[in-house]
């Protein structure tokens, strides 16, 4: 393994822009991570691991310290639930452990699912990025969420160099959350991650889009897959694809309890009408993530939460056509920024978002949380 010098990262990242890292390597194996820590420890600096660069803003002064991007690859069955043997033996679901090596493209991994026939992971089609960030974000969209089906994630510690193995219980999974991005960020690189998969018809069509798509409809797996994608290009400019660079969502969706959503009703009315009200009434949506995300904030009620589109607050607030410098709201979905000019720099990104955080704040009182991680500043 090859440890580099003043190596750009914005080749690296989809919203296309950041600065250099000081030192830059690619790790493959356990081997290459324990090389990258111990030279990080010898030279007392820090480490970023990045995935795939899809939910990240780097800092227009890069990252001083070591960046090792991973590139592990791997898929593979686990086993079979029951293993060799008739379905539902014992009352359980027939199903699939599947291995997914972190470095893994997370859609090859739903387009291989898919194509075998194994359910709960479609509805997270065309979402960018490596399948480690899976985990590392606890990814949801379209009424699924990742940790609905992740077994376990082995990880690599930073400091003991010890391998280990997170349950799914033990990954403290929240809304966009984990342990790997909150209480324990910083300290692993997830190396490999098993899904549980079910072999059994379970179409997840609760949210809007799909519904309408397949009315008095019994979709494949495939044409849920596809419906997904579609949807997803209509609203989301995907950053692999895209002209424009971006980093996937910047925005998270706000889940308020009772008094709080209360008070947003009221702030809508005030400021923008009974008809706006209405509108908001007919887009706050429940879901499983609701659930998850309550778990970890202390005496709420979960029937009492919900869940506001960001975008709604943003197109709400007449913050649609919001640019700086090189920097843009993306018009098909507010909650997207994109490098528009292909120039843009971090700086201007931030600039956005901070007037977007700002002003949603002072109309509807709500405070809009960032979605992709800062590196860097």
């Amino acid at each position: 393994m090859q440890i580099k010098e003043n190596i750009l990262l914005a080749p690296y990242t989809t919203f296309k822009l950041g600065g250099p890292a000081k030192y830059f390597c690619v790790s493959e194996n356990q081997e290459d991570a324990l090389q990258a820590f111990e030279f990080a420890k010898e030279k007392g600096i820090k480490t970023f691991v990045l995935g795939g660069g899809s939910n990240i803003l780097v800092s227009d002064k890069g990252f001083d310290g070591l960046v090792i991007k991973v590139s592990n690859k791997g898929i593979g069955v686990l086993s079979e639930i029951p293993p060799l043997a008739p379905p539902k033996i014992g009352g359980e679901e027939e199903g699939v452990l599947l291995k997914v090596a972190s470095g893994e493209v997370w859609d090859d991994v739903v387009k291989f699912a898919v194509t075998n026939g194994w359910w709960g992971i479609e509805n997270l089609s065309h979402i960018p990025g490596s399948t480690g960030a899976i985990a590392v974000q606890n990814v949801g969209a379209y009424g699924q969420e990742a940790s609905g089906v992740i077994e376990s994630v082995t990880v690599f510690d930073k400091e003991t160099h010890d391998v280990k193995n997170f349950k799914s219980s033990d990954c403290g999974f929240g809304y966009r959350q984990s342990v790997f991005n909150s209480s324990e960020k910083g300290k692993y690189i997830i190396f490999e991650i098993v899904f549980k998969l079910s072999k059994s018809a379970k179409p997840n069509l609760g949210y809007r889009d799909l519904k309408a798509r397949f009315v008095d409809k019994n979709p494949s797996l495939v044409e849920i897959r596809q419906a997904i994608i579609e949807i997803r290009n209509k609203k989301f400019p995907f950053p692999i694809e895209a002209k424009n660079g971006n980093a996937g969502s910047f925005f998270k969706n706000p889940i308020l309890f009772g008094a709080e959503y209360e008070k947003l009703k009221q702030a809508v009315k005030n400021n923008f009408g009974d008809d706006k009200l209405s509108e908001l009434e007919k887009k706050k949506f429940t879901d499983t993530t609701i659930l998850t995300a309550v778990k970890i904030v202390v005496n709420q009620n979960p029937q009492e939460s919900v869940k506001v589109p960001a975008a709604f607050l943003i197109e709400l607030c007449g913050l649609k056509n919001l640019q700086s410098g090189g920097a843009a709201i993306n018009q098909n979905q507010p909650l997207v920024i994109i490098n528009q000019t292909g120039k843009a720099t971090a700086k201007d990104v931030l600039n956005l978002a901070g007037q977007v955080k700002q002003k949603v704040l002072l109309k509807t009182g709500v405070e809009l949380k960032f979605e992709p991680e800062l590196i860097g500043f």
